[in-house]
This record gives C-alpha cells, structure tokens and sequence, in this order.
C-alpha cells in the first residue's frame, strides 16, 4: 500500500471516528434535551391538576372499571391525568376510557417517589403525593412525538457520509501534496547515475523533515561522490605505481639478455631488479594494509598494551629493517603508576604506523636520523612525538600529504609510494589518536601523537 494511501485512511478513521461522536453527542443531548422538555411539561400538568382536585379530596371516591383494553400496543387517546390512592384505586382521572396503571408500576412510584415510564404507546410520568389524610399517586401521561429526533437523526446520518467524503478527497489531495517533496526527491535521485554524481536534491530553505531527509540525501551523495572519486584515483595511482618499477624490470631485463654479459652484470642486474620487486611487495604489503583498516574496520582487535615497551620494541625493529639510520628514544617523566602507560590499541597497527612515521623522518632528514620522543607526566593525555630535522614541511602540504599516492613535488627523486601517511592517518583514527604536525620555516618536523 502506497504511503498516500495509507496516509488517507488513517486521516479518513480518524476523522470518521471524531465526526461519529461529536454527531452522535449532539443526537444524543437533542433527544435527552426533548425528552426532558416533555416530562417537564407533563409535571407542570400533573402539579395544576393536584392542586385543582385535592382541594376536596373527602369527595373522591373509587371510580367504576369501564375502561376498554386496547387492541395490540397503541392506545387511541395522546395524553391523560390520573390520581390513585394508597389502595392503588383509580379515584380521578381525565379521560374514563383510559386504561388504568398496572400495580406494579403504582408501587414503583410509591417507593421511589417519583417514577418515569412507558404506559403502551404513551411515557408516563407517576409523582407521589402526600396529603393531610392520606397518599395519593399522580400520573401525566402523554404522546411523545419523535418526529424531530427522526428528522435529526437522518440528517446527522446523511452529514456523516458527506463529511466522509468531503475527508476522504481532502485527506487524498492534502497526502498529495504533502508528499509531493518527497516524490520529487525520488524522480530526483532516480537521475543520478554513477557516471555523474556531481547533482544533488533541491531541498530549498524549509526546515521540515523533507528537506532534513533532502540533506541527507546530499550526505550521502557527497560520500558515495567521494568514495568513487578515491576509487578512481586509487586504481589510477595504483597503475601508475605499478607501471614504473615494472617498466624498469622488463627494460633492465631486455637490457641484459640482448646479448652475452659478465656475470657481475648479470648480478648487478639481479640485484636491481630484486630492489624493484622488494619495492612492489612494500607496496603489496601497504595496500593490504590500508584495504583493511577502510573496508573492515570492525574486524580489528583491540587490546591493552603498554606504550613505553611498544616504543622499545618498534626502534629495535626499525633498525634491524634500516641498519643505515639511526633511531633513539627520550622519554619524559615516567609516571608513578604502570596503569598510566597501558593503551587499548591493535599492536601491529599501531607499530605499523610508527615504523612509517619513523621511516619518513629519517628518509627526508639529512641526517638519517629520527627521535621518539614520549610524555607520560599527564594523567589523560599520553604524547609521543616522531622528531627529524629535514627541511620541514610547507603549510600548504599538511593536508595533503595524508591523501592517498600524494607525493611532494620537492621529493620525487626519493623511492616512495605515497600510501605510508594515508595509512598512518587511517590507523591513528580507527585508535582515536589525534595527530597533530608541526613543522616551522626552519625545517625539522614533528609528528605529535595524542593517546587518550
């Protein structure tokens, strides 16, 4: 079922369930409204005639049972005043032919002292009296017209099914138009296509939920534009990068089998090429890397660690893979309790993302060297900085050396693939590390690690 539709129907059960009782309401206090009006009236009588004929109440005797039972439920005659005494004898009454009140009824006004009930076709009306000498039971009776109540209650019932009506289209063209943004946003999401994700859905500059789904349209468009744009450029980057170290494998190769070479030419060219393909495999190696921590985040492992030996034991790596630079460690105030230096953290992320740190700081100083440096003195913040003394890094570049295969203009004659800082900011991320660069005018950089 459509959404305008269902919309609809609840509008047209709602509205039929109100307009039933407020219509019902009104039938109802215009018939108890009538029929007050009446008894009223039928009491007014009951009171003038007691007062007219108990004046000589020692005159009033029994009357003769001359009265004709009446055929079927309908008396003939439309009103009547009656005055019983305590021995429910009938000793008054307007019309001789009236057919008496049934003792059972006389004494349910005898008890109650005031009674309301249907004499055949008649509603009767039975007050107690009480007088010097005795009680008597007065009963008013009369017909009470329904005519107007019928009236009512047929135009009540055909307003209803004209007020449904009228709900029904309002309710239909009212969903309608309602939902008419959202269609619009439908009609305009069903043109994007992958080939061109640069539209997005007008929302205009209401503030309802429409134009909040609108937004979030755009949201979304935006990550999906932002996700194909990176997938593009990784497959590009990824070509290229593989292209040139391939390139140079194949070029070296047809190089030295083009004729008879010396075996030192042979090695030498092995070794070459043993470099290219130790250079493809890093790259392997970070693609992995970097293809795991964006597409399954969740499935990494997290547990406590203590930061101080992870330093101890990242540097010694770092110089078995490195022997040619120079890694040390400066480590500032150590706190009094163990607790402060345990992380929760993937280990071999997180040593992975200061290996590359480590890496670029000593591959861009010309020193070849890089410092660990690490504050342990607060209580909430563990800081841990990767120091080098290259020629720094321009403000214009901060940013981007974190995008995927962005390598400085000023540094393309160093090996590198360009994946190492995209990697490290992802990693540090999914920790909840914040990192921070600095990096002044006159050169040497700082890469400053914020644990929580």
């Amino acid at each position: 079922m459509q959404i305008r539709t269902r919309l609809t129907l609840l509008f047209l059960l709602l509205a039929a369930g109100i307009l039933a009782a407020v219509l019902f309401a009104v039938y109802w206090l215009f018939k108890s409204n009538s029929e007050e009006a009446f008894f009223n009236n039928l009491s007014s009588k009951a009171a003038l005639t007691v007062q007219t004929v108990l004046k000589n109440e020692t005159a009033l005797t029994p009357l003769p049972n001359d009265w004709v039972s009446p055929e079927g439920d309908t008396l003939s005659y439309r009103e009547n005043i009656s005055i019983y005494d305590n021995s429910y004898n009938r000793v008054f009454t307007i019309l001789r032919e009236a057919v008496p009140i049934s003792g059972k009824n006389l004494q349910e006004i005898y008890q109650k002292g005031a009674f309301r009930f249907e004499h055949f076709n008649l509603h009767a009306l039975g007050i107690k009296q009480n007088t010097a000498l005795t009680q008597y039971v007065v009963i008013a009776e009369g017909y009470f017209d329904p005519t107007a109540i019928i009236k009512l209650r047929n135009i009540l019932f055909f307003s209803f099914f004209i007020g449904i009506f009228l709900v029904a289209v309002s309710g239909w063209f009212y969903a309608g138009k309602a939902l008419q943004p959202m269609s619009a946003i439908v009609h305009a999401v069903e043109k994007i296509q992958p080939s061109d994700l640069s539209k997005r859905v007008a929302h205009g500059n209401s503030q309802d939920e429409l134009a909040h789904m609108a937004e979030t349209f755009n949201n979304l468009l935006d990550r999906v534009e932002q996700a194909f744009q990176m997938q593009k450029m990784f497959v590009s980057n990824v070509s290229h990068e593989l292209k040139n170290p391939l390139t140079a494998i194949r070029a070296q190769l047809d190089v030295v089998l083009q004729r008879e070479r010396s075996n030192e030419t042979y090695r030498n060219a092995l070794e070459s090429v043993l470099d290219d393909i130790k250079d493809l495999s890093d790259m392997e190696q970070k693609l992995l890397y970097l293809a795991r921590v964006y597409n399954a985040p969740q499935t990494i492992q997290f547990t406590p660690i203590r930061l101080d030996e992870l330093l101890w034991q990242t540097m010694e790596q770092f110089q078995k893979q490195h022997p040619a630079y120079h890694a040390s460690i400066e480590i500032i105030d150590m706190p009094a309790s163990d607790d402060t230096l345990f992380v929760s953290a993937n280990e071999p992320l997180l040593r992975l993302s200061l290996l590359n740190l480590m890496n670029n700081a000593c591959k861009y100083s010309s020193d070849n060297a890089v410092l660990l440096r690490a504050n342990f003195q607060s209580t909430s913040k563990r800081i841990v900085e990767i120091c080098d003394r290259g020629s720094g890094i321009p403000d214009a570049e901060k940013l981007l050396i974190f995008e995927p295969f962005y390598r400085s203009p000023r540094h393309l004659q160093l090996k590198g693939t360009g994946i190492g800082l995209s990697l490290v900011k992802r990693i540090l991320d999914l920790h909840q590390i914040d990192l921070f660069v600095d990096s002044p005018p006159a050169g040497g950089t700082v890469f400053r690690l914020s644990f929580p």
